[in-house]
């Protein structure tokens, strides 16, 4: 037996948690999952595209989840924040809010902070009218005014993704200095998107639908949508700890079954670098899951939880040697 608590502690309680935790608990191993509770979505009033739970608010898909996976006995899910993380001896020592837990292997599925526009208002809109992903609410500003809050120089393809389904774009940069270049204006400008770059007063709307942006001039944007996207930063302080590669957005590098750079650290979700989608977080958590779980294979488990298969490459090698 290993003298670690856990075989594996997954850390995040979105949907690649969730995911990657139910797996570990389908091959029968020891699980320690720690939910914080601050999923980007939760905001949002409706969840998109995930198939059989289309509509369906982002809570009620992260209890159902939660459900399921407590489901497994050796799963153990804690409402706690993994704040440190360290390799000690053969294991990994995770201080969290509420003591310090040890594991074989490690999943970081700790996801994404939005960087959100300061302007009074916004809290009561987002997640229902002013959202940070096109690709996820742009249907629901079909035939819409809608307003895209940024300033960087992605800003651009971005508010014309959302020509996709609005009537009207524009981008309003907060009294920020827009920094696209000649052949963005070009191109925004060849699509009727105008660029405004003056400060905005507030969002007006009511019960959580935006009628229009109030800007310091006085002057007055109608929208009955919004979108932002001012910065987004990956939540990477455990894998920064752990030495794990970051690329050049500061995303953790996985290979192709969520194994990052370091031996016994997995990761999935928002953090690596992709499509920030809910459905490809639940694919990738189940991929690191079933790996993370395979790769204590042929070795020792956690006090209480029952053995491993062998490591099978490793035992047909053995037998094709000896034969």
């Amino acid at each position: 037996m290993s003298s670690a608590d856990y075989d594996a502690i997954v850390c995040g309680g979105g949907v690649a948690g969730l995911a990657a935790a139910l797996w570990l608990g389908r091959y029968r191993r020891k699980t320690l999952l720690l939910d914080a509770g601050e999923q980007r979505n939760l905001p949002a009033d409706r969840a998109h595209g995930y198939l059989t739970r289309d509509g369906a608010t982002p809570q009620t898909i992260l209890a159902k989840a939660k459900e399921e996976v407590e489901n497994y006995e050796s799963v153990d899910i804690q409402p706690l924040n993994a704040v440190s993380a360290r390799r000690s001896g053969n294991s990994f020592a995770v201080e969290t809010t509420d003591g310090a837990f040890t594991a074989q292997r490690l999943i970081l599925c700790t996801g994404v902070q939005d960087e959100h526009p300061d302007i009074p208002g916004f809290e009561e809109l987002y997640g229902t009218s002013l959202f940070h992903c096109p690709c996820c609410d742009g249907y629901e500003a079909c035939g819409l005014d809608v307003v895209v809050i940024g300033w960087g120089e992605h800003v651009a393809g971005y508010a014309l993704d959302l020509l996709e389904w609005g009537a009207r774009v524009t981008v309003i940069t907060n009294g920020e200095s827009f920094q696209g270049d000649d052949a963005c204006a070009v191109t925004l400008e060849t699509h009727a998107v105008a660029v405004i770059e003056e400060k905005v007063a507030r969002f007006d709307g009511e019960d959580g639908r935006m009628r229009s942006l109030h800007l310091e001039s006085g002057n007055v944007v109608q929208a009955q949508m919004g979108f932002f996207s001012i910065a987004h930063h990956p939540r990477t302080e455990l894998a920064d700890s752990l030495g794990c590669t970051l690329d050049a957005d500061g995303y953790i590098e996985v290979g192709p079954h969520g194994e990052t750079n370091v031996e016994g650290v997995f990761a999935a979700g928002d953090v690596t670098p992709g499509e920030q989608m809910v459905q490809v977080a639940a694919s990738q958590g189940l991929i690191a899951g079933i790996q993370c779980a395979r790769s204590l294979r042929g070795g020792s488990t956690a006090f209480g939880a029952p053995n491993p298969g062998p490591d099978s490459e490793a035992e047909l090698d053995r037998a094709r040697d000896e034969v």
